[in-house]
């Protein structure tokens, strides 16, 4: 009696995780000899042999294009090294996955005020994205409330868009229109 066998292919791998296994592992090495592929086999790293060898190289040429990692030449094959703009991608993503906390209200609002020039619009832009998205309600232009303790994460954020001092951290027990603000967060 013969059993069948499930075989899965593998997967063909992407640029967000190709970046993100550099990044975790510090470096990965693109064998060239049949000793260093050995070595590489038996390095335990984790889910690799999933993926098509081809797409893990297709992706390390198009990060290199995009400046987040570098290529450099070594005996056993080629190292890729991720570099700091690829470390700041790699924040990026995280920042992505940021939500609001999801806490009992304490009674205070958490106020965020920004002033960044027009040369720097991306980063402003990308400033109140994040700030949506961690639950945040826009007041004013430049002005961002929240009855939640979104401090640290907002910290987080200015630091990786590289505006700490354009981006300022304020907590009040009392606003102009809370009533409307109550209803509009459910508190």
């Amino acid at each position: 009696m013969s059993r069948n066998k499930v075989v899965v292919g593998k997967r063909k791998a992407n640029l967000k995780g190709v970046l993100r296994y550099i990044n975790d592992n510090l470096e990965i090495l693109f064998p060239q000899t049949r000793r260093a592929l050995i070595r590489l086999k038996y390095a335990n790293l984790p889910d690799w042999e999933d993926y098509l060898p081809s797409t893990v190289y297709l992706a390390a040429d198009k990060l290199e294009r995009q400046g987040l990692v570098e290529k450099v030449s070594a005996p056993e094959g080629m190292v890729v090294k991720i570099t700091v703009k690829g470390r700041q991608q790699i924040l990026k993503y995280d920042l992505a996955k940021m939500s609001p906390p999801k806490t009992k209200w304490d009674g205070k609002w958490r106020l965020v005020f920004f002033d960044i020039a027009e040369i720097d619009r991306k980063k402003r832009d990308d400033l109140r994205m994040y700030l949506r998205n961690l639950g945040m309600e826009l007041m004013q232009e430049s002005v961002f409330v929240s009855p939640f303790n979104v401090f640290d994460q907002v910290r987080y954020v200015r630091e990786v868009l590289e505006i700490p001092n354009r981006v300022k951290l304020a907590e009040s027990f009392w606003v102009e229109n809370q009533d409307e603000l109550r209803q509009i967060f459910g508190v």
